[in-house]
């Protein structure tokens, strides 16, 4: 791996240093943009970014999902649509206990998520954790010390957070015949009525004014979904929506706006996205292509409406199969989530909605057990041998590098710059931070290499880029660490970079200067 990235960074260096002896020496304005020679074989292509150019700028950012819900397991009688193996997912037990013998594990817990700089995180909760009978509150289980942990750490390091419900499981709020786990609510006001009072807590007692959206519920709308109605299928959200609103406001907590689907599509559980009661819209996307049709409805109607439009929660299965927009599951679990072509879709997911004017990205997941629907995890909390906990958490390299190169380079509430190429293949995405760093991203789809000469239109200063890269055979070896392969230069005078992109290929030229080792960039 050291050899192939050597040669690589050799490669890039002696033809940079080529192009700024060049650019040196007298020349003619169309001399100075002349590309480099290409290697044989290699295939030229023009990608452009428009420094002076805004798009967009994102109401969020780029992130995970990390769930706070315990690993205890509990027996649900008469699921519908489900086994009790598999029936939350792999929504629980992700993350360390909270003990003393754990401590070194949640310290590595932390210091990944800060690496990351995951600004952008979906925190996911159940009613149970914390309002398990009627009139008991429960604020101190481990469940909710966990949540805690969760909360300091992004609202020290200036994470928004998209808070959400993923199902009750309460008796207390359950339709009768109706398991408690994939009941919607009896009473959408004791529902809002519950979770306000956690929200106030959480938000006004406690500071985590991090929490900025909430939604009602995980994926509703299927046969098998966490918000059946009485009479055994999907009920409608709205109900519960309008609620959630009314109660938020009595409680003073204007500022947090109601999320909705959150499902497969804008409209699941019967929601209407021009609802004025939800201020904030959200989609999830397992699909095997971008869904360029549904990015686009929801930034669109967004824009109508001044509020943001996510992509609350993506990966791939290759195995999830959809009619319209309704998902089908089949095949067997796998590790496929975790696969390096999945990394590919995810940044080609990534790059396009922020194309688009999608405000922000949640990976599903940050932590995760790893054995229940698929390898999905960022890092390695859990054992599935010995089911246990390790007490050393380490990377899952290939998802932890292919997605850290476009987390750790991109600040929240960044700005979308023009950027284009004239390859299909090649997809190409500009960030400017508020503070004014620029990221370009640079995914090679193709399996073929690509010598990519990239114009960076309005530059009106020098500037100084670190590349990045990562490609499967590299992160695939235990010896990877995300370093610069090279520093190029461009001023107003030399604003042409040529480089090499390798086959499958995800690439980053960022004026963030950060150490190996430092936290990647959350807020400037």
């Amino acid at each position: 791996m050291k050899h192939t990235l050597t040669l690589l960074g050799s490669l890039l260096l002696t033809s940079l240093s080529a192009q700024h002896a060049a650019d040196a020496a007298p020349q003619s304005p169309a001399s100075s943009q002349r590309l480099a020679s290409t290697p044989t074989g290699q295939r030229n292509i023009a990608v452009t970014v428009d420094l002076g150019k805004s798009v967009h700028v994102m109401r969020g950012g780029i992130g995970a999902s990390w769930h706070a819900i315990g690993p205890t397991v509990f027996h649900y009688p008469d699921l519908i649509g489900r086994d009790n193996r598999t029936c939350r997912g792999s929504a629980f037990g992700g993350n360390p206990p909270v003990r003393a013998a754990y401590q070194s594990a949640w310290n590595d817990v932390l210091r990944h998520a800060r690496w990351l700089g995951l600004d952008f995180v979906r925190v996911e909760i159940d009613m149970r954790m914390y309002h398990p009978q009627r009139d008991v509150f429960t604020w101190n289980s481990e469940e909710m010390q966990t949540l805690e942990r969760i909360l300091q750490h992004c609202q020290s390091n200036h994470v928004d957070v998209y808070f959400t419900m993923m199902w009750q499981d309460v008796e207390w709020n359950a339709h009768p015949g109706v398991n408690r786990l994939q009941s919607a609510p009896r009473s959408d006001a004791d529902f809002a009525g519950s979770y306000t009072t956690l929200l106030e807590r959480l938000i006004k007692t406690k500071g985590y004014t991090c929490i900025r959206w909430v939604t009602v519920n995980n994926e509703p709308g299927f046969a098998s979904c966490w918000w059946i109605g009485p009479d055994r299928k999907p009920a409608s959200i709205t109900p519960a929506v309008l609620a959630m609103r009314e109660a938020l406001d009595r409680r003073g907590l204007k500022e947090v706006a109601v999320c909705g689907s959150d499902g497969h599509n804008l409209r699941m559980g019967q929601f209407d996205p021009q609802d004025s009661a939800a201020t904030a819209l959200g989609v999830h996307d397992y699909r095997a292509a971008v869904p360029l049709a549904m990015y686009r409805e929801g930034v669109q109607i967004a824009r109508q409406r001044n509020i943001p439009f996510f992509v609350a929660e993506f990966g791939h299965f290759f195995m999830a199969t959809y009619e319209g927009d309704k998902m089908a599951m089949g095949g067997p679990r796998s590790e496929a989530p975790k696969s390096y072509a999945a990394q590919l879709l995810n940044a080609e997911k990534v790059l396009v909605g922020l194309n688009e004017g999608v405000d922000g990205f949640n990976r599903w997941s940050f932590t995760n057990r790893g054995d229940l629907d698929g390898q999905w995890q960022l890092i390695r909390t859990w054992h599935p041998n010995l089911w246990d906990y390790h007490k050393n958490v380490t990377p899952e390299p290939v998802p932890y590098f292919s997605f850290g190169i476009l987390t750790r380079f991109a600040a929240k509430h960044s700005t979308v710059l023009g950027a284009s190429a004239d390859d299909p293949e090649v997809l190409v995405a500009a960030l400017r931070s508020p503070r004014g760093q620029t990221t370009v991203y640079l995914l090679n789809k193709s399996s073929e290499e690509r010598n990519a000469s990239l114009t960076l239109a309005g530059v009106t200063k020098p500037l100084a880029f670190r590349q990045y890269q990562v490609t499967e055979d590299a992160v695939s070896k235990p010896s990877f660490t995300l370093t610069p392969l090279a520093t190029v230069n461009a001023s107003p005078a030399s604003n042409r970079v040529t480089a090499v992109l390798p086959g499958k290929s995800i690439t980053a030229y960022t004026t963030f200067q950060l150490a190996d080792d430092a936290d990647g960039i959350t807020q400037e």
